[in-house]
């Protein structure tokens, strides 16, 4: 035992004696070089400023626009329908409109559709549920109402407007509903239509609008989510013709702050697609007993 030992301890000295002779050594300090040490820096608050903001000799002025006419225009309209256990939808409440005017024939036709009830394995229950539908319209013809330019707040930056929608009835929101969290399937549409009559709409329009040195919108920013008209009010904005941005006299762009109110001429509106959206659910839902 004791001679096993010795020449253990005598390999271990040889390896060092080797070691020792042939690497460099590694000092402590060197190694403690590679160590990253956070400082205390204390927080700095910055005033709020508006990216937007460009100095510029004045507002430049529109000079000629073209409203589009006979444009196909689309958007998506999202909402939360209360199906009972016995496949009947009992109402509805909108989550996002893509055109103005829609709320009421929308959630009309939500609830005149046949359903499917979610199911908790072979038991129905009553559920929410949130419905995605592909609306499709024409825009026939536009008159411009009234439109204006102004420069961006220079104190803070842009903020969207979001669109006033109804809320849920106190009837709706005292409805007994099973959770997702124990449903195995949803309720679903068994068949959808949703359908609106055509006609006139003033919609209010407010954007961001980039302006280049030649006098021509190239990009826009909507502060009004008007969904499905982005197409249509691009379209818009391409024919504009304006006396470019200036700083000093000399040609420059920037960004304005375009306001308007549009009158749109509308055909129909109908829903071409309709899927259930399993991975939303609407907040007013308590155990079903």
């Amino acid at each position: 035992m004791l001679r096993n030992f010795l020449s253990v301890s005598t390999a271990l000295l040889l390896l060092c004696g080797v070691s020792s002779a042939t690497d460099t050594p590694t000092r402590a300090w060197q190694q403690r070089l590679k160590v990253e040490i956070p400082l205390p820096v204390p927080e700095v608050e910055l005033a709020a400023a508006n990216p937007f903001v460009a100095q510029v000799d004045g507002i430049p002025r529109l000079k000629a626009s073209t409203p589009p006419a006979k444009t196909n225009v689309a958007g998506r309209a999202v909402v939360a329908a209360y199906v009972t256990n016995q496949g009947e939808c009992s109402g509805a409440v909108p989550l996002d409109i893509p055109f103005p005017g829609l709320v009421s024939s929308l959630i009309s036709g939500v609830r005149d559709s046949k359903w499917i009830p979610a199911h908790t394995g072979d038991i129905p229950r009553s559920s929410w549920v949130v419905l995605e539908m592909n609306v499709e319209s024409r825009v026939k013809e536009a008159t411009i109402i009234h439109q204006e330019f102004a420069f961006p707040d220079p104190g803070s930056p842009p903020a969207a407007i979001e669109p006033s929608l109804p809320p849920p009835s106190g009837r709706l929101l005292a409805l007994r509903a099973a959770p997702h969290s124990e449903l195995s399937s949803l309720a679903k549409p068994k068949r959808i239509r949703f359908r609106a009559p055509s006609g006139e709409r003033t919609v209010s329009f407010q954007s961001l609008v980039h302006i280049t040195p030649e006098g021509r919108c190239d990009r826009y920013v909507p502060l009004i989510p008007n969904t499905g008209l982005n197409r249509w009010f691009s379209g818009f904005l391409a024919t504009w013709r304006m006396d470019p941005p200036s700083d000093d006299g000399q040609p420059t762009d920037a960004w304005l702050v375009y306001t308007a109110r549009i009158r749109l001429k509308f055909s129909s509106f109908s829903s071409t697609s309709a899927r259930v959206l399993s991975d939303r659910s609407y907040p007013p839902a308590r155990d079903e007993p």
